[in-house]
């Protein structure tokens, strides 16, 4: 039987984790202040299957 080991984030990497769902929203943001509600839709697309492309792996 072969055994799996599930490693977690380390603190740096959840840190960097979250620093690029800042950004992220930090430009969505940007577009919806700027009355840019398509790119503002189209950027949420892309994080939203960036998330779920992580989450299935």
């Amino acid at each position: 039987m072969e055994v799996t080991e599930v490693m977690g984030m380390t603190d740096n990497q959840w840190k960097d984790n979250l620093r690029v769902q800042l950004e992220d929203w930090e430009e969505v943001e940007e577009f919806l202040r700027a009355g840019k509600t398509e790119e503002a839709l189209k950027k949420i697309e892309k994080v939203k299957a960036r998330i779920n492309k992580g989450l299935q792996d």
